[in-house]
């Protein structure tokens, strides 16, 4: 029975999400915050073919993140526990998320 588990597990490993997947779903059905922002500013910066992309008003709103209380637990999450990503915090100035590159 174990076995059979484990093949539909592996199965199912292997699927994935093909898009266009909409803000508005991402805004519905994540209910963690970060990794709502974390989707959505990936998008922009795919859009643009960046590795780095400013917070703008227009990425927190698409995430579904209006308060700025919650904004800044959002940054300081994704410096604590994020490795992919780091988030350059500019005084005064939009805030810019960084997709860190991998070498190995």
């Amino acid at each position: 029975m174990s076995n059979l588990r484990d093949a539909q597990r592996a199965k199912r490993d292997k699927l994935f999400l093909k898009g266009p997947i909409y803000f508005g779903w991402i805004r519905q059905n994540i209910a963690d915050p970060t990794a709502r922002l974390l989707l959505v500013a990936r998008a922009f910066m795919d859009m643009e073919e960046k590795s780095h992309y400013p917070l703008t008003l227009k990425v927190w709103n698409s995430a579904g993140i209006n308060d700025r209380s919650k904004r800044t637990r959002v940054i300081k999450n994704i410096v604590k526990n994020v490795k992919d990503y780091s988030v350059e915090r500019r005084v005064g100035r939009t805030s810019v998320i960084y997709q860190n590159n991998k070498s190995n």
